[in-house]
C-alpha cells in the first residue's frame, strides 16, 4: 500500500498546477465544495424537500430509517433520467439560463437540482455505504449463516431491498461533477473501495468453496450471482467518478427499484461528440486526475485486478459470470490507466498484465457456451480487453 501511495503522490505532484479541492485532503476539509445546493420549492423537488425535512426531524431510529427509504424511493423516481447541466460543472456565478421559479441562487446557495444535489443527501448516501459493507462482510459461506443472528438469505434480502437502492442513487449522483467533488470530500471513494474489497473477498471465498462442499453448491451459486450484481453497481459508480463520460457510453445491468427486477439502463441522450471547451474541460480533467489518485490510494486498482482474477477462476470452474461486470471492470481499468504511466507501472507490478493475458487465453464461459444475455457481450468483452492491454503495453 505504501507503493500505491507513493505512485499516487507522484501523480498529484504532476498535476499540482491545477487548483481545486482534493478528495479527502486534510488541508481543504474546512467546508464542503461550494456552492451549496438546495431543493427547489416547487413540483417534485418540493415533495423531496418535505420528505427530507421529516427524515431529519425524526428522532426515533426505526422511524428515521423508514422515512429515509421513503425519501430514497421518491428520489429515484424523480431523478432516474436526470442529466445535470454542463456535466454538473458549477461556475462562480449562477447560470443565466434558469427557468423562473425553478432554479435560482440565494446568497451562496443554488436552489434547484439542475447541476447537482444537496450535500447532506450525498453525505447520508456515503454513510450508508459503510452499513452495506458491514452487511456484505457478515455472510458466512460455510453454513449459509452470518456472524449475526440473521440467516444469509435475510442479509441478502436487506442488501437487495435497502442497499441496492442506495447504490442506484449514488450512480445517479455520480453523473454530476459537483456531486463527485462532494462525494470525494466525504471520502466516498475510500468507502466505495472498501465495499468493493469486501464483496470481492466474499466472492473469492465462495469461488474457492465450490469444489469443496457440493452440498452448498446451490447456495454458493446463488450468492455468487448476487455478489456479481452488487459489484456491477460498485464498479459502475467508480467508473463514473473517474470518467463522467462513462455515463454516456456504458449500458450496465441495473436494478429497477419500482418493479423489483434487473434491467438494462438506457443510454444518456447527451451527444458524446460534443466535447466541452475551455475552463470546463480543464476542470473535468483536474477532477479526473484527483479521482485516479484517490482510487489508487484506496487500493482500487488492486481490487479491480483481483476481481478479474476471481472472475477467471469462476470461468475455470465453468460457472456463470456477469458480462456487464467484466466489461465495466475493463472500462474502469482503461480510464484509470490511460495516459497514466505511473498507474500502469503499478498495474503491472500487481500482475495486471498476466490477468489480461489469462482473459485472452480463457474467455468467460458465457461466451464459450453462447449463453450471454446479449449477442454483443462477447465482442464488447474482447474489445475492452484489448484496449486495456494496448494502453498498458504502449509504455512497456
Amino acid at each position: 500500500m505504501n507503493i500505491v501511495k507513493g505512485v499516487a503522490d507522484l501523480i498529484r505532484r504532476s498535476s499540482s498546477g491545477h487548483t481545486g479541492e482534493s478528495p479527502g485532503s486534510q488541508g481543504e476539509r474546512l467546508s464542503p465544495p461550494t456552492p451549496r445546493i438546495r431543493f427547489s420549492e416547487v413540483d417534485d423537488e418540493a415533495v423531496l424537500s418535505s420528505l427530507w425535512e421529516r427524515y431529519e426531524n425524526t428522532a426515533d431510529k426505526e422511524e428515521k430509517k423508514r422515512l429515509f427509504h421513503v425519501f430514497l424511493k421518491q428520489f429515484l423516481i424523480v431523478f432516474k433520467n436526470w442529466e445535470p447541466v454542463n456535466y454538473g460543472q458549477l461556475p462562480e456565478a449562477a447560470p443565466t439560463a434558469i427557468q423562473p421559479g425553478e432554479n435560482s441562487t440565494s446568497g451562496n446557495d443554488i436552489v434547484g437540482c439542475f447541476a447537482g444535489h444537496p450535500s447532506e443527501i450525498i453525505l447520508t448516501l456515503t454513510e450508508e455505504i459503510m452499513q452495506l459493507t458491514t452487511l456484505v462482510s457478515e455472510i458466512n459461506t460455510s453454513a449459509g449463516r452470518t456472524t449475526t443472528d440473521l440467516p444469509a438469505a435475510t442479509i441478502s434480502f436487506i442488501i437487495t431491498s435497502e442497499g441496492l437502492p442506495v447504490l442506484y442513487a449514488l450512480k445517479i449522483i455520480a453523473r454530476s461533477l459537483h456531486n463527485c467533488r462532494v462525494f470525494g470530500y466525504y471520502d466516498g471513494i475510500q468507502k466505495l473501495t472498501a465495499l468493493m474489497k469486501g464483496a470481492v473477498i466474499q466472492l473469492k471465498t465462495m469461488t474457492g468453496s465450490l469444489s469443496v462442499d457440493e452440498n452448498l453448491s446451490n447456495f454458493l451459486t446463488e450468492k455468487i450471482g448476487f455478489l456479481q450484481r452488487l459489484l456491477v453497481y460498485v464498479v459502475s459508480i467508480m467508473c463514473s467518478l473517474i470518467d463522467l463520460d462513462s455515463n454516456i457510453y456504458e449500458k450496465a445491468q441495473m436494478y429497477n427499484i419500482t418493479e423489483g427486477s434487473y434491467e438494462i439502463g438506457a443510454s444518456s441522450s447527451i451527444d458524446s461528440s460534443n466535447s466541452l471547451k475551455g475552463s470546463l474541460s480543464e476542470t473535468r480533467l483536474h477532477w479526473h486526475q484527483k479521482a485516479i489518485v484517490s482510487v489508487m490510494e484506496a487500493g482500487g486498482l488492486n481490487w479491480l485486478v483481483e476481481l478479474m482474477r476471481v472472475m477467471r477462476r469462476l470461468s475455470m470452474k465453468e460457472q456463470w459470470t456477469d458480462m456487464p461486470l467484466q466489461c465495466l471492470t475493463l472500462r474502469t481499468l482503461f480510464v484509470a490507466l490511460s495516459n497514466n504511466s505511473r498507474g500502469q507501472n503499478h498495474f503491472k507490478s500487481i500482475g495486471g498484465l498476466e490477468v489480461l493475458l489469462d482473459g485472452l487465453a480463457l474467455p468467460p464461459i458465457n461466451i464459450l457456451l453462447l449463453k450471454s444475455d446479449s449477442n454483443a457481450d462477447g465482442p464488447r468483452y474482447f474489445v475492452k480487453l484489448f484496449r486495456v492491454f494496448t494502453c498498458v503495453l504502449i509504455f512497456y
